[in-house]
């Protein structure tokens, strides 16, 4: 590619919740994991999380009541928004028994409670979460997209997807995730049959929040972020030949504190540059906007034990 790529696909998403309402739609977890042929354990780091939630819940509670809150602690905010990020997953994935995602859940729930913890050694947990998250977002937008090698297949109007996920730890290691993405999708793609495309997400979570803080600046900061990352490695991007790695998506998540009226919201921002123009891309490109417009509707994932949600 010679050619600058075309600025590429915003998509936005702000969760807004109450942790009340948040502990209910958990309720399903456990059985969730029982289905999946894993044995709940109440010191993973999920359940860290949700221990956290209930904590928060009973401050809230005894705010509301009194008038005197409590504020949240900053190495609380993550874990709560990552118990939110669990009810997507629920929600995403209830009837699915792969065990391809059984795998996936199983890796994902360790790792240490709080992710400023995190170290070269504990890091694979979250890595795999951010695959799950990603992919319940997806699922609850209606999207055809399931746990398989790379990390996800997605399926969008007959044409596939091989999506490869990667998680840098710091600034200084995005482009070498990115370059990682981009073999592994090469290898993937040497196996797989004629009009499979590939795609690099890359998060970009913990290089904008390491998890000891809440995002309270405008939207456009997040959008600026991931803008200023696609320009740093715009030079490599545009070396990429392979036809058939048609875009990268690149995606932060962060608590905020956007909306007062709850007690959290949960930021998402990703942003999706074309590579390589051909019919992959003009797909992927429709299903990144299907998720945007759902996105701005502001529509709530269904919750599969409330027909009423």
């Amino acid at each position: 590619m010679s050619a600058a790529p075309p600025r590429g696909i915003l998509v936005i998403r702000v969760d807004t919740f109450t942790y009340s309402d948040l502990l209910r739609r958990l309720d399903g977890f456990d059985p969730w994991l029982r289905n999946l042929g894993l044995t709940p354990r109440l010191d993973d780091r999920l359940h860290q999380a949700f221990k956290i939630l209930s904590m928060a819940e009973e401050a809230s509670r005894r705010g509301r009541e009194t008038g005197v809150y409590s504020d949240i602690q900053p190495d609380h905010w993550f874990p709560i928004i990552e118990a939110l990020e669990a009810h997507d997953v629920i929600c995403a994935f209830e009837s699915d028994r792969s065990p391809y995602l059984s795998a996936a859940v199983k890796r994902a729930l360790s790792g240490p409670a709080q992710p400023i913890n995190e170290g070269p050694k504990n890091r694979d947990g979250r890595n795999v979460w951010f695959e799950l998250a990603l992919a319940a977002e997806w699922r609850s937008r209606g999207a055809d997209v399931s746990i398989e090698e790379p990390n996800l297949r997605l399926v969008r109007d007959d044409t596939t997807f091989l999506v490869a996920c990667k998680r840098p730890d710091k600034q200084e290691s995005i482009h070498a995730n990115i370059r990682d993405a981009v073999e592994q999708l090469t290898e993937n793609l040497g196996k797989a049959p004629e009009g499979v495309y590939g795609v690099a997400a890359i998060s970009l979570t913990r290089v904008f929040n390491r998890g000891d803080k809440v995002f309270s600046g405008d939207l456009n900061a997040l959008e600026t972020l991931l803008e200023k990352e696609l320009e740093n490695h715009s030079r490599y991007l545009r070396s990429v030949d392979d036809a058939r790695i048609c875009g990268i998506i690149f995606h932060v998540a962060t608590p905020s504190n956007f909306e007062r009226s709850v007690d959290l919201s949960r930021a998402s921002y990703g942003i999706v540059q074309e590579l390589n123009p051909s019919a992959g891309s003009s797909v992927l490109q429709k299903h990144v906007r299907d998720v945007r417009d759902a996105a701005k509707n502001r529509e709530k994932p269904r919750d599969p034990r409330n027909p009423a949600s």
